[in-house]
């Protein structure tokens, strides 16, 4: 181990690498000059790279990745230099990376490494080592992904710790493909933790696995014909298989992606464990959990599963990223590299922009915009992090103005761009970005937009994406350059593990083998970015029930959820009403397996129990809604059963007659329209839930009951968000009752685009 730490900080090697880091930069930016570098020198960095190749050490293993594929990218058309990436590439277990030497793979000279056997024997072997055959088909894979493929096929219960990029996501579609043709049955439950992500996945499988049935929601006595069938599915989804008698029989494979999300405090994180312990009941599923940079996947998997499972983990991704520091002068940009995990190079004033430090303090979407153009060429895919919805679209709008679009747009942009005009508004901002092949994404946006935005990105139609954590939380988008101005989501700043998650988002694997980072602030106040580039962005994974369990005081146990102020507290205290309810011991299960004194252990459970002494609602009902406290479940119960004829909805002659509230509450609740019924019903369901309150604690979205049953309203009578939206707008513009204020003026564009955030 010395003697491959001394490498490791040898300067030579750093030196190499350095200069090829500065090379590659002047292929993107003209105003860098190349270095030249000594032949010996590479051979000596390449000498002391095939022997730290032989180090366990992932961080040793980096290094030799970095320089292999920085002596590939700097110098393809040399078949010398990209025979010794190809070796580095094999000795280090990367023999995907090795399909983007294509020069060396394609050349017509079959003896390309005739002149050394041994060395000839070597690669053959690591080839042959690191191939798997799927239904007559064979594919190259990294030492990570063999071992993982190997691991699944032998193992039952598996924890896998591994970035975003590292393919495991492949090997699971190619060991499920197998699996799908080896058996006459085989049933997948795929979760993942956000709808975005049931799009991106289920779209990958079908295109990965032919002629397969798969399905995004668990339909109870639904007749299922297919004998194989995959269900993609968020753990929110998966209450209506857990629910259902027949659903639990199903799985073969239940495989759960971004396990980290257990730590959720809002109620998924407990949802997620209800979801996964009811889950672990199921005897003859292979179970199999995801997530990146875990230090403790394996105890997470016992904590959820109360199962040993066998760990696969790694923290080296497959690309390379060139990581750099903005600085900017009153007419000029500077940038610091970080390379080797410190400063390293900085390159003064090396791109002209006048007064781009004053554009940039006065408006940040002004100067980015020139920062990009100078920073990116049109062939690239770019991602501007924003911490809010509205500085997205305020900086790609500004961005589009910048733009000059020459070629005819694709047939899927021009198709969405038709979209966005008829069905959402035609003076909405995203259609000017799109028109330059721009877009902005974030949770106000409609589910359907977002995909097909997501979907053009992927493609390279769309080339410059300014999103927010939105994107962050949901699918992997890859891009050649990353943008990162204010490293914060909900007013916070990103941890350590976010920020990681957030720049594997930088480098393509299918395409370049590297993405470039670039970080900037007003003031140029980056000692975060070095601060973030220098930390670590592994962490241990604490369940959301973990963190809440020692902050239970007594009096909380006796409250409802509504009294409760902390969001963690109220939300295990939910959890634990529930697993009392079951009364079949999982209450005592559950706590036994945390960290609690004894003494607290028997008082937790006892206080519990009692505080659902009164509780008459049936458990059947109850567990349906496993994030709804059982207490507020039963309030509402109680009052439907007393008052049964007040809570449904009666049909007569108002049933359909228009009129406003003054009238309605003249007529008793029977005689009065629909509309009214429904808003009374609204109502009533608010003052037990505080529904409207919960909203505008989680999203800031402030909304009355009486503005709920008008949403409700409108979605079943199926209306498009492009009538919702004109119904907004001519409301804040035309009806009397708004407010001078709040009043909007219909022709204006910035008004108009301020309601379609919908916060």
């Amino acid at each position: 181990m010395e003697q491959f730490n001394k490498i490791y900080t040898n300067q030579s090697l750093n030196s190499v690498i350095e200069k090829q880091v500065i090379n590659l930069l002047s292929k993107k930016i003209d105003a860098v000059s190349t270095i030249d570098t000594d032949f010996n020198e590479i051979r000596k960095a390449v000498w002391l790279a095939s022997i730290l190749a032989e180090s366990e050490n992932e961080q040793h293993l980096k290094k030799v990745q970095d320089l292999a594929i920085l002596l590939f990218l700097n110098n393809q058309n040399d078949l010398e230099v990209l025979k010794v990436a190809y070796i580095l590439f094999s000795r280090i277990g990367n023999l995907t990376a090795t399909n983007h030497l294509k020069n060396l793979v394609n050349t017509e000279d079959k003896n390309t490494f005739f002149e050394d056997i041994i060395l000839i024997q070597e690669l053959i072997e690591k080839r042959f080592e690191n191939s798997i055959l799927i239904n007559e088909k064979s594919y190259l894979l990294t030492d990570f992904q063999k071992n993982l493929f190997e691991k699944i096929k032998e193992e039952k219960y598996i924890s896998i710790s591994a970035p975003t990029s590292s393919g495991k996501s492949f090997i699971l579609k190619k060991y499920i493909e197998e699996e799908l043709k080896r058996n006459e049955k085989y049933y997948v439950f795929y979760i993942v933790p956000s709808r975005a992500l049931i799009n991106q996945v289920s779209e990958e499988l079908r295109v990965d696995i032919p002629n397969i049935t798969i399905k995004n929601a668990f339909i109870e006595n639904e007749i299922i014909e297919n004998d194989k069938l995959i269900y993609v599915i968020t753990p929110e989804r998966a209450v209506k298989i857990i629910n259902s008698n027949h659903g639990l029989t199903l799985p073969n494979l239940i495989f759960i992606d971004e396990i980290q999300n257990v730590e959720n405090e809002d109620g998924r994180g407990n949802l997620f464990e209800y979801v996964y312990e009811e889950l672990a009941t199921v005897d003859k599923s292979k179970i199999i959990i995801a997530g990146p940079f875990i230090s403790n996947s394996d105890e997470i998997f016992k904590e959820l599963f109360n199962k040993t499972s066998k760990i696969v983990n790694t923290d080296l991704s497959p690309v390379f990223q060139l990581r750099t520091i903005i600085n900017l002068d009153s007419d000029s940009v500077s940038l610091k590299l970080f390379v080797n995990n410190s400063i390293t190079y900085e390159l003064d004033n090396i791109i002209k922009i006048d007064k781009i430090e004053k554009t940039f303090d006065s408006n940040i979407g002004n100067g980015l915009s020139k920062i990009i153009l100078a920073l990116s060429n049109k062939n690239e895919s770019s991602l501007i992090y924003a911490s809010r919805g509205d500085y997205a679209e305020k900086w790609a709008l500004r961005y589009s103005e910048t733009i000059t679009i020459e070629d005819d747009l694709e047939d899927d942009l021009q198709d969405l761009i038709k979209y966005v005009k008829t069905d959402i508004h035609p003076k909405y901002f995203l259609i000017s970005c799109l028109e330059k092949r721009i877009a902005f994404h974030h949770s106000s946006l409609s589910e359907f937009v977002r995909k097909e935005i997501e979907t053009l990105f992927e493609m390279g139609i769309i080339k410059t994406l300014f999103c927010t954590s939105t994107l962050l939380e949901g699918v992997n988008l890859p891009a050649d350059n990353l943008f990162v101005i204010k490293p914060e989501k909900n007013k916070e700043e990103l941890s350590d593990f976010e920020f990681g998650n957030l720049i594997g988002r930088a480098g393509r694997i299918k395409s370049t083998l590297f993405g470039t980072i670039y970080c900037v602030s007003k003031q140029n106040n980056t000692q975060w970015a070095e601060d973030y580039y220098q930390a670590s962005y592994t962490k241990e994974v604490k369940t959301s029930s973990s963190r809440a369990l020692p902050e239970i005081k007594g009096e909380d146990i006796v409250k409802s959820s509504i009294q409760i102020e902390s969001p963690k507290v109220k939300n295990i205290i939910t959890s634990l009403r529930n697993k009392a309810l079951k009364n079949d011991g999982s209450l005592e299960t559950f706590i036994a397996k945390h960290n609690l004194d004894e003494q607290k252990k028997e008082r937790l459970i006892n206080s519990v129990k009692n505080s659902i002494k009164e509780v008459t609602i049936p458990y059947e009902v109850v567990k349906r809604n496993p994030t709804i406290d059982p207490l507020l479940q039963d309030e509402l119960y109680k009052k439907v059963v007393s008052d049964i004829d007040n809570w449904v909805i009666h049909t007569n002659s108002n049933f359909n007659v228009p009129y406003r509230r003054e009238v309605a509450e003249t007529i008793e609740y029977k005689s009065n329209s629909f509309f009214w019924q429904l808003d009374s019903i609204i109502l009533r369901l608010n003052e037990i839930f505080e529904i409207t309150s919960e909203i505008w604690k989680k999203e800031s979205i402030s909304i009355s009951a009486s503005g709920m049953c008008i949403n409700a309203m409108n979605w079943m009578q199926g209306k498009s968000i492009g009538e919702l939206i004109a119904n907004r707008i001519k409301y804040y513009s035309e009806d009397e009752r708004v407010k001078p204020e709040r009043r909007i003026d219909a022709n204006n564009p910035e008004h108009i685009n301020k309601e379609m955030l919908l916060k």
